[in-house]
Parts: C-alpha cells; structure tokens; sequence
C-alpha cells in the first residue's frame, strides 16, 4: 500500500459548520442523524416538544431550485397541509435560501406547524443540502413560532 484516504479532507470534505442561537429557555437535544438539534425546555414526555433540527443531506450536484421543489413537494403531501408561505431570500450567514411556513396533521401530535430553511452549500466535489427545520404544535404558535423564526433568521451555515 503506498497511499491513503483521509477524512475530511479536500477530496472528502466534512460537512458544513451550523451555529444556531440559543434561546434561555431551549437545550440542545440529542436527536440521531441531526447535525445539532434544540429543543424548549419544561414540556412533559406526554406533550409536544418544541424544536429546531439540523440536517444534512449530501448529493452531487444538487441545485437549490431542485432543493426546494422537493421539499415542497414533501410538505404538500402532509395530510391537511395549510401553507403560510414560501420564499428564496438571503439568509444563514450569507447562502440563498429557501424558506416554507406551513401546518399539516400528525398522526400522534395533532396539528404541527413547521417553519423550514434549506440551502445547498458546494463542498468539494459534492453539494451538501442543510435543512433547518422549527416545529411547534398548533396550540404553542403564539409562544413558540416567535422563538423559531429567530433561531432560524440568526442560523448560519460555513463552509
């Protein structure tokens, strides 16, 4: 053997940095295959957790239009989807962004409104897709949405 591959590195780049802001009343969550997750505290096990989650999903070649189209695509077919709105706009320190408000029904929680962010950020030979998804049950909008659009307005994404 005369050579080796590393990661990260140029050829395998890690993936994209998130910082997110941290309300006082929101922690960290351990959520699998997030790259970072928070959550508001004090809600009991058997009550709705408001959240942000972080995710990443690495492609080739990913456009944001197709991105977006395709998130959109998977909210529309939520059951009793109500959508709020959809942007692209500036955001996450600087990368275009597509942003989508909307209300479906979930089996188990009831109504849940999400507010999601996407973006496509190019890492060597790949584009990584970062998802920055805020979810809130419909009775906690009015105290919750709030916090969730600043966590998202004041994300950034590096790299």
């Amino acid at each position: 053997m005369t050579d080796t591959a590393t990661y990260p590195s140029d050829e395998a780049p890690a993936f994209p940095g998130v910082t997110l802001p941290r309300p006082e009343s929101w922690e960290v969550l351990p959520v699998p295959a997030a790259l970072i997750a928070l959550g508001k505290s004090g809600y009991p096990a058997n009550q709705f957790q408001p959240n942000v989650v972080v995710t990443n999903q690495r492609g080739i070649g990913t456009t944001l239009e197709e991105a977006a189209a395709a998130t959109a695509e998977a909210l529309t077919g939520s059951p009793e989807w109500e959508e709020a709105g959809r942007e692209t706009i500036e955001g996450l320190g600087g990368h275009q962004v597509f942003r989508i408000e909307g209300a479906f029904r979930h089996p188990q929680a009831g109504t849940v409104y999400q507010a999601a962010v996407i973006t496509v950020v190019e890492r060597g030979p790949y584009t990584d897709l970062v998802q920055l998804v805020g979810s809130c049950s419909a009775s906690q909008v009015a105290d919750c949405l709030p916090e969730i659009r600043t966590i998202l307005k004041d994300a950034t994404v590096t790299g």
